[in-house]
């Protein structure tokens, strides 16, 4: 850092639990600065304390346990004899034990009490004797930092590893996917024909047992019915594999819902979710080819606020389109295809305002903060509460961009939890739409 010139700077990147804790001590939802990371360190520091001395008041009780037991020891007297039964008796009055009950760890009722009093009932409990001393410096350090938050009393350590290392969360429910069968993976012939530059176009509508419309990823998941499957681009596919996860039948895919990571942008025309087995086979054929209308492209959601999603970077491509003679084989997907591809993959965060906007007019909605115009319809009643347009007002609000004909909010929901495996924090620019109808750009 001392070697820094003038005008360099030093960027750290946080993790995304991080970001989320950092942004919800937010007064505002705007751009980080320096005191909000004050502030994170801060709380982050009292409550590591606060962590801290409750595995330091136990340790006070795990050292006075072994004093006691060395009670019978004389240091002074060198010709005491240490009898195999003195060896035991220290060894059983100094040592935990291994092996605990369940219904010591687990039977007990739990319930809420301050540092201070947990540890002065566990010191009033134990059989061995206590040094005064320490009793009296360890209840009053607890007295003076401990506060009056509360934790559970009966909140047992960790007791394999003995490092004190508390659960945080307790009673957490995670339901376990079922046991499937995983599809064996087909590579398509007319797959690899997407490569093949001097052979005429396929029409994909050909081909329905390997290219679907969009839509068609949402099938056997609760999302089948709520998609409203007329409502996406014609010019957005998947392969019939990146659909097919699991060969076993009558089972919800929603745990399956295969993310989407590559696009193929066929002819500059359709844009076509594959696999990562189709997409792997492509990536080495395309990289042998010079065709810049027909490429491969990863594409990632934007779960953090400032991040790449890649699919527009020229230099990413497969091939490259940076060297193209001819401007006009370029593509760059289009704005208004690109936020439906957004909503498919469940990206949280936008890039611009223009992003943004797109996307509300993509969803027929119109949250707040709203301009004159468009807070007189609300008050008209032309806006529903969670910012949804219906069809009839669309064009008194110049909403010339609308695709979804019933109100999407439900389906939006359920691919947000789906696709970030959680209920996404309304921090977030997209949740916070969708939850708050409130735009944050």
């Amino acid at each position: 850092m001392r070697k820094l010139g003038n005008g360099h700077s030093l960027a750290f990147f946080s993790s995304h639990e991080v970001h989320q804790q950092i942004v919800q001590l937010k007064r505002n939802v705007h751009n980080i600065e320096v005191v909000d990371l004050l502030r994170w360190v801060y709380e982050n520091t009292i409550q590591s304390t606060w962590n801290g001395l409750h595995h330091w008041a136990t340790q006070s009780l795990s050292f006075q346990r072994k004093l006691a037991a060395f009670q019978e020891i004389q240091w002074s007297d060198q010709e005491q004899v240490f009898t195999n039964e003195m060896m035991k008796r220290l060894a059983r009055d100094s040592l935990e034990a291994e092996i605990l009950d369940l219904s010591d760890m687990y039977g007990k009722r739990k319930v809420p009490a301050m540092l201070y009093d947990i540890h002065s009932a566990r010191y009033d409990a134990t059989a061995y004797d206590i040094a005064g001393h320490i009793r009296d410096s360890v209840l009053q350090r607890l007295r003076n930092y401990g506060g009056k938050k509360t934790r559970l009393a009966q909140l047992l350590d960790e007791e394999q590893e003995r490092e004190l290392e508390q659960e945080l969360e307790e009673q957490r429910q995670s339901k376990r996917l079922p046991s499937v069968e995983p599809c064996e993976p087909i590579l398509h012939e007319i797959v690899k024909q997407l490569c093949d530059k001097d052979s005429p176009m396929i029409n994909l509508e050909d081909h329905p047992s390997v290219f679907q419309r969009l839509p068609f990823a949402f099938i056997n998941t609760t999302l089948e019915q709520e998609c409203q499957p007329k409502s996406w681009y014609a010019n957005l596919w998947i392969s019939t594999e990146f659909q097919r996860v699991i060969a076993t039948e009558n089972v919800s895919l929603n745990p399956f819902l295969r993310p989407p990571r590559w696009i193929v942008v066929y002819q500059n025309q359709q844009i076509i979710f594959v696999s990562p087995d189709e997409a792997n086979w492509l990536f080495g054929r395309l990289s042998q080819i010079d065709s810049p209308i027909t490429t491969l492209r990863l594409f990632l959601p934007r779960i953090k606020r400032i991040q790449s999603i890649f699919v527009n970077k020229l230099t990413l491509t497969i091939p490259p389109s940076i060297n193209v003679s001819d401007e006009s084989e370029i593509y760059l997907i289009p704005l208004d295809r690109l936020v439906q591809l957004l909503l498919f993959n469940g990206t949280l965060y936008f890039d611009n305002i223009e992003e943004q906007t797109m996307f509300c007019q993509c969803l027929s909605l119109c949250p707040k903060v709203r301009n004159e115009i468009e807070e007189k319809a609300f008050q008209s009643h032309k806006i529903d509460i969670d910012g949804f347009v219906h069809s009839e007002h669309r064009d008194q609000l110049h909403m010339t961009h609308a695709r979804f004909k019933e109100n999407p909010i439900e389906f939006v929901k359920q691919i947000l939890k789906i696709r970030n495996n959680l209920h996404s924090t309304t921090t977030s620019h997209v949740a916070s739409i969708i939850f708050n109808a409130f735009k944050l750009l």
